[in-house]
């Protein structure tokens, strides 16, 4: 039997390394050694597959560039030219939507997409052809930097900065560390471009098969996150998913309370909706820089699950919000403080900052809420783990049971950041939605950590923290 860890099951056996010839292997490593190669199989396999997508972007793109080029062999030359590039255009999308046997308006998407990675995206669409990212990495990328065709150096720099991110990242991953990087390197404010959205805002009907449609609006996303969560709280207050009193589905539940609260508004008394859309009150994470909440600085806040928002929008919802959570973090560093615990459970205060903190399921690629989540000590508490910010970390009921159940393994590094490894041997990096520098010192007793003692009585005199 091998080894076992404090998660029962041991780390990568060093029976699969260097073996005097003619020893023989256990079967651990064996298995070991035949996952390995089959999970390298399919990462190949996904590579190629990249590849081949970059391939169908390079020929659509050269195709519609030929089509354009010789219009006139294509379209009656006594048609005005903006006339004759409008139907190349389009003879071309229809010409590569049937031999593909595409719909037209998927082939017109699929042609935007080539020419922004072939016209302006060299660095996304070169690590497609390598097979580092994926066809849906790359439309993540376009569909970030499609507004920024004014803005050539800014486009660069994102592409190149996202073609990195986008080779280690899942794409629901990538869409929010791109919105951030965004706000990071644009010139105007974030406030000035949320007015120029919200006056975009509106309601969509989109037909679907079947006697069914589909209703999207477009809205402020912190209402949007408001409304999302109130729909939750009310499928679960009704029973959705499986519960006693209601067998459908949670989506089929949240798609009756939309459609209900929608129709008629104020519900009636006899409504299966009314006494849980009466009581529940919708729930977001907002973290705003402390200066942005005294109004001495425009930095802008993130709205949990979605990304960075606006001051102002921050602010207003800082006014109605019915509790904060103070983050006391060193003046330099930034380093959270007091955060060491000795009982198993983490009390209330660590708890929901941890819930900031990593605002996700940690697993990688899982995107789970962490108000969803439990609260995992990285090393066991019945092994010696402590209950503190470097050894807790959320992880969803499937994966807090792949943790403790299985080979799969964790080991939490500085600043929050967890290293996973499979069964097969292979790592992969997770890092939490807010960031922790690492280097403060927080284990002395107060005397001897002169910033932060000053900072806990700055923070605590002026009643003015993040939240």
């Amino acid at each position: 039997m091998p080894n076992r860890s404090s998660n029962g099951w041991s780390a990568k056996s060093s029976e699969r390394f260097d073996l005097p010839s003619g020893e023989v292997r256990s079967p651990y490593a064996m298995a070991q050694d035949g996952l390995a190669e089959l999970i390298d199989a399919a990462v190949q396999a996904q590579r190629v597959e990249a590849m081949n997508a970059a391939m169908r972007v390079d020929l659509i793109f050269l195709a519609v560039s030929y089509a354009l080029r010789s219009e006139e062999a294509f379209v009656a030359p006594t048609l005005s030219p903006q006339r004759r590039h409008e139907l190349a255009r389009r003879s071309v999308t229809a010409e590569l939507a049937t031999a593909l046997r595409v719909p037209e308006r998927t082939m017109e998407r699929q042609i935007a997409e080539a020419w922004a990675l072939s016209t302006g995206l060299p660095a996304t669409l070169g690590a497609m052809r390598e097979g580092f990212i994926s066809a849906r990495h790359a439309a993540v990328i376009v569909e970030e930097t499609a507004d920024l065709g004014g803005e050539p150096a800014l486009r660069t720099r994102l592409d190149e900065r996202l073609a990195v991110v986008a080779a280690s990242t899942t794409a629901a991953t990538l869409r929010r560390r791109a919105r951030a990087l965004r706000e990071e390197l644009l010139s105007e404010s974030i406030a000035e471009r949320h007015r120029a959205a919200r006056a975009e805002r509106r309601v969509e009907l989109e037909p679907a098969p079947e006697g069914m449609a589909w209703l999207h609006a477009l809205l402020p996303a912190a209402d949007a996150m408001s409304i999302k969560d109130r729909l939750d709280r009310v499928a679960r207050a009704v029973g959705g998913g499986g519960g006693r009193s209601d067998p459908r589905l949670v989506d089929q539940v949240r798609a009756d309370a939309a459609r209900d609260l929608l129709l008629h508004g104020r519900l009636p008394a006899d409504s299966e909706f009314a006494e849980a859309a009466a009581t529940v009150r919708p729930t977001v994470h907002v973290t705003v820089p402390v200066m942005t909440l005294l109004g001495a600085s425009a930095e802008p806040a993130t709205l949990g699950g979605y990304g960075p928002i606006d001051a102002d929008t921050a602010r207003r919802l800082a006014a109605h919000a019915p509790s904060f959570i103070r983050l006391l973090t060193h003046p330099v560093s930034g380093t959270v403080l007091d955060v060491d615990r000795t009982s198993y459970r983490p009390p209330a205060d660590l708890k929901r900052w941890l819930e900031v903190r990593d605002e996700t399921c940690r697993f990688p690629g899982c995107n789970r809420r962490a108000v969803r989540c439990d609260v995992d000590h990285t090393d066991d508490w019945d092994h010696g783990g402590c209950t503190a910010f470097d050894n807790l970390a959320h992880l969803c009921p499937l994966h807090h049971h792949l943790k403790h159940e299985t080979s799969w393994s964790v080991r939490h590094l500085a600043g929050g950041v967890l290293e996973w490894t499979s069964p097969a041997g292979r790592r992969h990096i997770t890092h939490p939605r807010r960031r922790i520098p690492s280097g403060a010192d927080t284990t002395g007793p107060p005397e001897r950590r002169e910033p932060e003692h000053r900072l806990r009585h700055a923070t605590t005199a002026d009643e003015s923290p993040p939240f």
